[in-house]
């Protein structure tokens, strides 16, 4: 067999590895999440920056013995564009992560609302959606 047909797949799978394509994707209508010790996932939530609406990884923080937060990125590749928290499953036991919505920038931080009462969502966020809410995601590590 030719050498080039035995390196595709392994190539295939690094890229996958590398592109993070293999994580699990959890959107706002689930945040009741299951994990795996060492899993590796992301919450994925619908924004348009360019219109003023992002989130953010709100205080408190998940418990960093459970959860690592690897970061944030944005895709407005998407026709109605998304943003990302990444995160890593750590150790057995239970998290909270809170993301706050602001939408039609009516915030530009977590911290910038912390003082005023923001109320928790109990809904998917809607274009219709006017004033910040966070969402609370309950993580569950196996």
């Amino acid at each position: 067999m030719p050498s080039s047909l035995r390196t595709a797949p392994v190539l295939a799978a690094l890229l996958l590895v590398l592109t993070g394509c293999g994580d699990s994707e959890y959107e706002t209508d689930e945040r009741t999440v299951s994990v795996d010790h060492g899993e590796q996932f992301t919450l994925k939530v619908p924004a348009s920056p360019e219109l003023g609406q992002n989130w953010y990884l709100a205080d408190p923080r998940p418990d960093p013995e459970v959860l690592e937060y690897r970061g944030f990125r944005e895709d407005d590749s998407v026709s109605d564009g998304a943003q990302f928290f990444d995160f890593t499953a750590l150790s057995p036991g239970k998290a909270t992560v809170k993301l706050l919505f602001c939408p039609y920038a009516r915030c530009s931080s977590a911290n910038e609302v912390a003082a005023s009462p923001v109320p928790t969502a109990t809904s998917t966020p809607r274009n219709a959606d006017q004033e910040p809410a966070y969402y609370l995601y309950t993580i569950t590590v196996r």
